[in-house]
């Protein structure tokens, strides 16, 4: 138990300073869930953003109680089993056992000889190499689309994008009332924003555009959501991946 609370004084620190990371982020999905809104044209959206207002909220109060737990583990409890950790300590007998000298014997006599001297290697021409040069860059494949109604065609999976980037698709329903294009770090998000969309269908032809400029490098997945005029939605949305540089 002593060793615990030992290691949850000495990084506490370190938790604190993750929390705060996590505070910051959860603030900017608050931030950008009370803008959307804000600015919500159904009520579809409205609610999705309310969501993510509850589970920043969430966030935040799970985040103050690890806080709380951390600064009482490393204050509070901490100095209540200090004595008692130095009573271990100073109740352990230390036994020294003298060392015996090592006896010295004399060096024996050595010859000098002569060391060879290596011969020089001829030095041997590069060959060239033929072929493909292997790289990491995962190849673009087509998105998987479990239904026909929501498909995005371009960008394919694993693209890698930069600028403006069109999103190109298909977005119908017998009983259509409108489409939205949303995106979210990661391959799996929790968290999706909004960014492009329309309320007239759309067949095999650009959707909208996402301006990948104002997003931060990395991997990001990029979904349409096709709802009919009962507010349900195509489930589920066809989703791509693309990496921006």
């Amino acid at each position: 138990m002593t060793v615990i609370i030992n290691l949850i004084r000495e990084y506490a620190v370190w938790v604190y300073g993750a929390c705060a990371l996590i505070a910051l982020w959860y603030l900017r999905v608050a931030i950008l869930a009370r803008r959307e809104r804000r600015y919500a044209v159904f009520a579809l959206e409205r609610e999705t953003a309310l969501n993510r207002t509850y589970g920043a909220w969430t966030v935040a109060i799970a985040l103050i109680v690890v806080i709380g737990f951390v600064y009482l583990t490393s204050t509070v409890v901490s100095e209540a089993v200090k004595p008692l950790a130095e009573e271990i300590i100073t109740a352990t007998p230390i036994v020294v056992t003298p060392s015996r000298p090592t006896p010295t014997l004399p060096l024996p006599e050595t010859t000098p000889t002569e060391t060879p001297t290596p011969r020089p290697r001829p030095t041997l021409r590069p060959q060239p190499t033929f072929g493909p040069i292997a790289t990491n860059t995962p190849a673009v494949q087509a998105p998987r689309c479990g239904d026909p109604r929501a498909v995005i065609t371009q960008p394919g999976v694993n693209a890698v994008v930069s600028g403006m980037v069109p999103i190109f698709g298909t977005a119908v329903h017998d009983r259509f009332q409108y489409y939205k294009l949303e995106y979210g770090a990661g391959t799996n998000p929790t968290v999706w924003s909004y960014f492009d969309g329309g309320e007239t269908p759309v067949q095999n032809n650009r959707l909208g555009t996402l301006n990948a400029g104002a997003l931060a490098p990395g991997t990001y997945a990029i979904r349409v959501v096709v709802v009919d005029k009962t507010g349900n939605f195509v489930d589920p949305p066809c989703q791509t991946v693309v990496i921006i540089r």
